[in-house]
This record gives C-alpha cells, structure tokens and sequence, in this order.
C-alpha cells in the first residue's frame, strides 16, 4: 500500500525518504511507496552508511522542523545509535546564522524603519543563531542595551508545511511498519 501523497508536499517527502535512505532504512522507504523519488545515484549507495556528523549536516541543511526533531533524537539513546546522538547534539547549539541583510530586511518589515534608525547601534554578527531564531546585540536610542531576537525568514510557513508532511509520514509508517508503531 503506498503513502497518498499531497503534491504540495511531494519535496519534503522526497527530502524525508533520501534522509531515511541514506541512513540504512531503505525498509521504510520502499514500504512508504517512496522510493520513486529518490535520486538514481541514492540507489548505488546503498551499502554506504555516511557518519554521523554527515547526518547533522544533512539535517540542518533541510531547516528548522528537522533540526527540532533531531534535538529531540540526540536526547534518544534509545532509538538511534549513541554515536548519532552525539552527532545530532551538536544542532543544539551549533547552527549557522542568516545573513545580515535578511536580518536588515525582517527588522524594516516588522518595525517599518530601518535598524539603522531604531536602533544606535545593531550588531551585524547573531550573538546566538538557533534552528527558529538568532540574537542581535543592540544599543536603544536612550542608551539601553538590548538583545533582539529574530526570527528566521519565512520560518512559521516552513514548519507548519514541514508538520503537516511529517505527520502524514508518520501516520503511514505506524499503520504499515512495526517501527512505527513501536514508536507511534
């Protein structure tokens, strides 16, 4: 039986089933009816396990919705193989900024001036940058320090998309597979 599949949802479920592939669960894949949307060279590595730290970046490079779900896997011994929980730890704390100009830009949008007139002084470089938003050092006209916080660009549309096709994912891996509904 395959997954039903919701066209706008057919890229994350192709990023989904190249992540679960590519890190020994072909199983899941081809039960999900997913394997058509693998790339042709996925299926010659199909012996090749990449280590775990390529998993994070793979993860971070599919955004915030799946470095949240890793965070919470790093914290599973469980469920995933110590050394990649280690690996997965590390998107806690350690993930890459956006640049500065979408941060000028989301500040003028949302404050309808530019940093440079709202604030004294903004600094250019995230004090902190997470998988939803990073942390600006500012200086207020009246001479209080301050710290901002900003959203990623378009991050509410992202992970509300991302949930959606995770949970009908989810919803077919735990009525089609024992993994799913050991975890379901």
């Amino acid at each position: 039986m395959n997954l039903s599949l919701r066209p706008e949802h057919l890229k994350r479920y192709k990023d989904f089933a190249v992540l679960l592939f590519k890190y020994g669960r072909r199983d899941l894949v081809a039960r999900a009816g997913l394997n058509d949307l693998l790339p042709e060279e996925a299926e010659a590595d199909e012996e090749h396990i990449p280590e775990a730290r390529e998993l994070a970046r793979d993860v971070e490079k599919l955004g915030p919705t799946y470095i949240k779900l890793a965070q919470l896997l790093s914290t599973r011994p469980d469920i995933i193989p110590p050394v990649y929980a280690e690996a997965l730890a590390r998107l806690q704390d350690h993930v890459a900024p956006f640049s500065f100009e979408e941060v000028e830009k989301i500040l003028t949008e949302e404050l309808g001036v530019r940093p440079s007139k709202a604030f004294e002084r903004f600094d250019p470089v995230p004090i902190a940058a997470a998988s939803i938003a990073q942390v600006h050092r500012a200086l207020l006209p009246s001479g209080r320090e301050v710290a901002v916080k900003i959203q990623r660009p378009g991050i509410r549309e992202q992970v509300l998309d991302d949930l959606e096709a995770l949970g009908e994912v989810a919803g077919f891996l735990e009525s089609h597979t024992e993994f799913g509904q050991r975890f379901g």
